[in-house]
């Protein structure tokens, strides 16, 4: 078994646009045979990619992985699902629902943590605001921005999600 660690730059014309994301990549001992483990050590707002434990759901890593492809090849196809979610295949299903219900909501939210995660450009003040609205009620920073982000945005249904 190898372990590396990856880094992919999220696509032009996406949140993730100007961001960097790591990626913690586990090559089995029958590899490529069987395909290699990789997740988002990054965080990530991404239909397909669980926002807590940065699992990815690809097909190329599961039931169509072939000996033929290198890591290379899996790199571009991660990078290609964040230009084009799958939102009816979903890892996070949170995220989809935001995605398919509102994508404007959505695309305000992956940029947001593609900037805060990522070093994407992307921050957003006002979201910053209700971050730190929360954290000063005593939630942690990364829980209030994940509420937040789970509740649009609102910041009484984030507090009470918190509550809960």
């Amino acid at each position: 078994m190898m372990h590396l660690c990856g880094l992919i730059k999220g696509p032009p014309d996406t949140p993730y646009t100007g961001a960097e994301f790591n990626l913690d990549i586990i090559i089995p001992e029958n590899y490529p045979f069987v395909p290699p483990k990789v997740k988002f050590i990054t965080k990530i707002w991404h239909p397909n990619i669980s926002s807590a434990t940065g699992v990815i759901c690809l097909d190329v890593l599961k039931d169509q992985w072939a000996a033929a492809m290198s890591l290379r090849t899996i790199l571009l196809s991660i990078q290609a699902l964040l230009a084009s979610p799958e939102p009816d295949d979903p890892q996070d299903a949170v995220v989809a629902n935001q995605y398919k219900s509102s994508i404007d909501a959505f695309n305000r939210t992956a940029r947001h943590w593609a900037g805060i995660y990522a070093n994407g450009p992307g921050c957003d003040p006002h979201c910053v605001d209700l971050v730190d609205k929360l954290v000063q009620m005593g939630f942690d920073e990364h829980e209030a921005c994940r509420a937040l982000s789970m509740k649009n945005w609102d910041l009484a249904m984030a507090t009470e999600h918190l509550i809960k």
